[in-house]
Parts: C-alpha cells; structure tokens; sequence
C-alpha cells in the first residue's frame, strides 16, 4: 500500500489518497478517483512532493548512470543490457555481468571454455575479482584492456597454428 497527496482538478483539494496495489499513479498522470467536495468521480493527479521531488531525482540519476555507461561500452564497441542492478556486457569475444551501484565490485566474467579443468563439469563463468573497490568507469576500462589482450592472444594461437 502506497501514499500520495493528490489534487482534484476539479475543485482543487488537496487529500492523502492510498493505493492498494500496483500500478501507482506517477506524477504528472490523471486518474480517476471519487472527490468528497465534488460529490463524483473527477479526474485526479499527484502533487509535487518533497517525497515526489526524491523519486524523480533518484530515478533520473539512475537514468544517467545507465546512460553512461551505455555511452562507454559503445565507445568500446560494446553492448550493455541491464537487469535489476546489474549490467551485462557483451563485446565480440564474451559476457562480462557486475552489479554497477555496488562500492566493492565483483566482476563475473563468462569462461570460454565452459568446462572447470579439475571436474570436466560446465561451468557457465567464473569470478574476474571480487569485491575490489573500483569505479563503473575503471571497470569498463578493466574489461577493454583484458579484451584487447584476449585478442591479442587468439591471433597469436591462429598465427600459431598456421605456420
């Protein structure tokens, strides 16, 4: 159960409604609800907040860090899809997944051959580091690096096998 102060665009009161369940309005929609002033259904909007004003800021910053980081994996010629908090990102030789709002990061890399050595059982990834205090930024600059040398290395394996 949510609150919020909306406001009857009819008559102008200002009331504390609650709302049982999912959707919730958001600011700025109207919505129909029964006024007490009116004596009727009206249509209905939330009213700007401090709590409203709070929302709107963290959800704009979430926006933006999002936005950077898709801007700095594209720059790298990188994909990124979100899910939750984390973002998985896809570069042409493998998955790469951290939780970005995390302050210690732990990256999990996607192994490329998916068998662990020791048992010969599958394992889908592995742990890169774990919980190393590090930026979005120095992460995605971490993953460029080590995908530059991965490259490096598969043209020196095929060089290799071609001579």
């Amino acid at each position: 159960m949510r609150q919020f102060v909306c406001e009857c665009l009819n008559c102008g009161l200002k009331k504390t409604r609650q709302f049982k369940e999912e959707p919730y309005p958001e600011y700025g929609e109207v919505f129909v609800a029964h006024c007490k002033v009116c004596d009727s259904d009206q249509n209905h909007t939330r009213v700007l907040t401090r709590k409203t004003q709070a929302e709107l800021r963290r959800r704009q910053e979430e926006e933006d860090l999002k936005k950077s980081i898709s801007d700095q994996c594209a720059r790298h010629g990188f994909t990124c899809r979100f899910l939750y908090q984390s973002v998985i990102i896809t570069t042409p030789l493998a998955d790469w997944c951290f939780d970005y709002h995390e302050k210690y990061k732990t990256l999990y890399h996607e192994n490329t051959p998916n068998t662990k050595y020791l048992t010969g059982h599958y394992v889908k990834a592995h742990t890169q580091f774990k919980g190393k205090k590090m930026t979005v930024s120095a992460v995605i600059e971490y993953i460029a690096s080590h995908e530059g040398w991965r490259a490096e290395q598969r043209s020196k394996t095929t060089k290799e096998k071609s001579e």
